[in-house]
């Protein structure tokens, strides 16, 4: 089926096995970097990560006080998309289409009824999380924990290789 498939690629392409000795680590997913630290590590100014949060590119962790919080995981996608920017010339933008693109309804099998209603589907500006009304797809969703956002920047690179190899083998 064609929907097992993409999501097949999608996995494959996005969820490398984790190298040796990362075990003691502070998990990829526990947001323990201030908004401050992660522009340092990734040589951009607080405002350009505040942007990239306001154009949908990040969805930051908040503390109970509203202190943006990041994991590494976020660091890694922010220099994901400095790479977009600088090294394939792409803008914000054009980066926010690319994964407006992702199939997340495929992705996380949702059923034709919730296709048919969500705007998710026919939306080719933002990406699913960006889309308040699809933006939880089951009570209590939290989109950061989401595999499509988690992972669908480094697969916007490689669109191409995600969407013509699944059309190829169906």
């Amino acid at each position: 089926m064609a929907e097992d498939n993409i999501r097949e690629k999608f996995h494959k392409l996005t969820h490398q096995p984790s190298s040796p000795g990362t075990a003691d680590r502070v998990p990829d997913w526990e947001p323990v970097i201030s908004i401050g630290t992660a522009a340092k590590l990734v040589n951009l100014s607080v405002s350009a990560l505040r942007k990239y949060e306001k154009e949908g590119l990040l969805i930051y962790h908040r503390s109970d006080s509203g202190r943006r919080l990041l994991c590494q995981a976020d660091v890694k996608r922010i220099r994901m998309v400095k790479h977009m920017i600088g090294d394939l010339g792409l803008n914000i933008e054009g980066i926010r289409r690319l994964l407006a693109l992702l199939p997340c309804w495929d992705l996380k099998l949702c059923s034709k009824k919730r296709k048919r209603s969500c705007r998710a589907v026919t939306d080719a500006v933002r990406p699913c999380w960006m889309i308040k009304e699809s933006q939880g797809a089951e009570d209590g969703h939290d989109c950061r924990q989401c595999e499509v956002y988690r992972y669908g920047a480094y697969c916007a690179v490689t669109m191409k290789m995600l969407l013509h190899s699944t059309k190829s083998e169906s």
